[in-house]
């Protein structure tokens, strides 16, 4: 499940997973696993497709279905959308 800190880890280090992977603490390590740093990943990439309209309908609509299902509240989901606008 994505949550805020997680997502708070990952803007810590730019997204750059082997940053994070070296420098990361226990704790960071502890809180976040790379299945985790994936689909955050994965998350921003899919937001960023269907804001630049490269994204079909169905598309779009499996990524709500997925964003709700991997995230653990709304706030969560407007984090992830923000990271994409800013991509």
């Amino acid at each position: 499940m994505i949550t805020e800190d997680k997502i708070k880890i990952f803007e810590r280090y730019d997204g750059n997973s082997d940053s994070w992977a070296r420098n990361g603490s226990e704790k960071e390590k502890v809180v976040m696993t790379d299945d985790d740093w994936y689909i955050i990943e994965s998350l921003i990439q899919d937001l960023f497709l269907v804001k630049n309209g490269l994204a079909s309908l169905q598309f779009k609509d499996a990524l709500n279905i997925k964003l709700k299902e991997k995230c653990d509240v709304e706030k969560t989901i407007n984090q992830l959308k923000n990271l994409a606008e800013n991509k």
